[in-house]
């Protein structure tokens, strides 16, 4: 991989141009927005929350006291995250992980007999929410978890009067598109990472 690395959205006039000049595509990613109404349709975020708890999963919000189960969590999975240029996800120790909270993110969690087995953070900007990462263990996929802590982390802010959401990822990341699909996210940007081969 080379450090030479351009990030354009796919309808930008450059793309061409670095093509031409011999740039090959090396990742593409995604942004997409949920707009919510006024006042918000909850029945989809309701449903998915109530989905895992009916499991039996505790869906809640988290305070820094779980950062040690955060970050534990983010090292199982890390290797997981698909990567590109545009998506890389930081490997975080405990004091980085802290460090989410002081910033202002707000985390939330889905819990199994009081161990941490999916997470979500949101950081809130003046334009939007926006989802910083999911992660769910990978013991305990394809169950509805992550779709529960992001549908818990929209409605949480959707009460303090945000109404615009975004959120975004690598493009072989089929699951999280249709996850974030299901919530009523539509895709908006596409993005293609270039880099010149060596």
């Amino acid at each position: 991989m080379t450090a030479d690395i351009e990030i354009v959205q796919l309808n930008d006039p450059r793309l061409q141009h670095l093509i031409e000049a011999g740039y090959v595509v090396v990742g593409e990613s995604w942004g997409a927005r949920l707009r919510l109404s006024e006042p918000p349709h909850r029945a989809v975020l309701t449903a998915a929350v109530v989905a895992a708890t009916d499991q039996g999963f505790l869906i809640k919000e988290l305070d820094d006291s779980w950062a040690p189960q955060v970050t534990a969590l983010e090292a199982v999975n890390h290797a997981d995250y698909p990567y590109t240029p545009a998506t890389a996800v930081p490997q975080r120790d405990e004091s980085e992980v802290l460090e989410l909270w002081r910033s202002g993110y707000r985390l939330f969690g889905a819990i199994d007999a009081g161990q941490l087995v999916a997470v979500t953070v949101i950081s809130l900007t003046t334009a939007r929410a926006e989802t910083e990462f999911t992660s769910v263990h990978p013991s305990y996929r394809r169950r509805g978890l992550a779709v529960a802590v992001k549908a818990a982390s929209i409605t949480a802010l959707a009460d303090d009067g945000v109404r615009i959401f975004g959120t975004g990822g690598a493009q072989v990341n089929a699951g999280s598109i249709r996850m974030n699909e299901h919530l009523g996210y539509a895709i908006e940007e596409r993005w293609l990472s270039l880099a010149m081969p060596k």
